[in-house]
């Protein structure tokens, strides 16, 4: 079975509208788990060559010329998804994304509930992925 070819990343262009005074996004991205986007789900996130291609041009993208970025995802951001983050306990929580020349390291946490009331949700060590920066793979380390 062929396998797809990559896609390169094309940052979406940003357009003014003089009319209204406000700038918009044009062009569609396809976003296979960026880093700025919140990942929350039942277990690690997959991704296809094309994709796995498309994530590693855009964390190459966003590094720019820097030697080192940081994307973190605090826990208090699943508040943009639900009032009780407490109700995913037992999900992955993309916690923190480091990009630097070395490659792209994403630190995944499991979602708990604390046992004292109130009861809120608390972040434990899942796993950690690393990506070079060739796209070939990934290797997943899984914290104790």
């Amino acid at each position: 079975m062929p396998t797809p070819a990559p896609q390169p990343f094309i940052p979406p262009r940003i357009e003014s509208d003089s009319s209204s005074g406000t700038l918009e996004l044009a062009g569609t991205i396809h976003q296979p788990f960026l880093p700025e986007a919140l990942y929350l789900g039942p277990g690690i996130p997959t991704r296809n060559s094309a994709e796995l291609q498309a994530f590693v041009n855009h964390c190459r993208y966003i590094l720019g010329q820097r030697s080192n970025r940081i994307i973190n995802h605090s826990i208090t951001d699943l508040h943009e998804i639900t009032p009780a983050p407490a109700v995913f306990a037992g999900h992955l929580w993309r916690y923190r994304i480091v990009i630097n020349v070395d490659g792209i390291l994403e630190d995944y946490r499991i979602i708990a509930r604390t046992t004292n009331l109130p009861v809120i949700a608390a972040l434990q060590h899942a796993f950690t992925v690393y990506y070079d920066w060739n796209a070939s793979g990934y290797t997943v380390n899984i914290d104790e």
